[in-house]
């Protein structure tokens, strides 16, 4: 994805880690924001008020070309905008990046408006609206990242779920030293993605997508272990042959080697088995 569109306070912390990168045209929308390539929404009460008054952004969006990731947080009220929004991009080819609140932390409302979004986004990404729904949940990053200070937080959950993105984005569009892959079909558009480590053999998905249907591995492997480590690639072609999972081996100026994956699924995701 070349243009990266945060709506709400989740969306728009989510975009700015992708700043960071060169690649990426990053745009965002909130209430109370300003600056290069921010359009500010009036405040409203409910989500519905969101949905009802959701303005023309034709000017914004001018210069929007090519994939467009489009990140919004669950819960909030702002994200009643979201498909009124999205529909104003319709000449794009949309993806959905999905971020699942803490749950417990969330008001009734906030409960009902993430119950409400998640839903509706996955119907309209089955139904070929969307290319993809990729979903990720808040609880899962803390578990990685751990104790952090509360100023750090928001940052060091980002990072996570940032760096995982912009690698698999980077090796699927350069060229590998190895690989076996095998698409997902047209109907697996419903995705996570996640952290594997090839040392311990553990992986992290950033969501517990139910009903995988296809999985690729994306391994970033230091040049010199490429050329002496005789049990690595044994052991990625075990895995693959087990899972009957696809993979890509890409060389990296890293010193350690690691991994991370992307799962999809054609099954809408419930929120009773979370």
């Amino acid at each position: 994805m070349d243009v990266i569109i945060g709506l709400g306070s989740a969306g728009c912390k989510i975009a700015d880690a992708f700043a960071a990168y060169p690649q990426y045209d990053v745009y965002k929308i909130d209430v109370g924001i300003s600056g290069e390539k921010c359009f500010s929404m009036p405040p409203k009460t409910t989500p519905e008020d969101y949905e009802r008054s959701a303005p023309d952004m034709s000017a914004f969006f001018s210069e929007v070309e090519g994939d467009v990731l489009f990140v919004v947080g669950g819960g909030g009220k702002i994200s009643g905008a979201t498909l009124q929004i999205m529909k104003q991009l319709n000449n794009n080819s949309l993806h959905v990046l999905y971020i699942k609140p803490y749950a417990k932390t969330l008001t009734k409302m906030g409960a009902l408006q993430d119950h409400l979004t998640f839903n509706v986004l996955q119907e309209y990404t089955r139904s070929g609206i969307f290319k993809k729904m990729f979903i990720v949940d808040n609880t899962v990053l803390e578990s990685i990242v751990g104790d952090v200070p509360i100023l750090e937080y928001n940052k060091k959950l980002n990072e996570v779920l940032v760096n995982a993105f912009h690698y698999i984005n980077v090796f699927n569009n350069t060229e590998s030293v190895v690989q076996n892959i095998e698409p997902p079909k047209e109907t697996q558009r419903i995705c996570t993605l996640g952290i594997y480590d090839p040392k311990n053999k553990n992986e992290t998905p950033f969501f517990e997508l139910q009903n995988v249907g296809h999985k690729c591995y994306y391994y970033a492997v230091p040049e010199q272990v490429l050329k002496s480590d005789g049990k690595l690639f044994k052991m990625i072609k075990e895995k693959a042959a087990e899972e009957q999972s696809s993979y890509q081996i890409h060389t990296t100026k890293h010193t350690e080697t690691f991994a991370y994956f992307l799962a999809h699924s054609s099954y809408i995701q419930s929120v009773d088995n979370l």
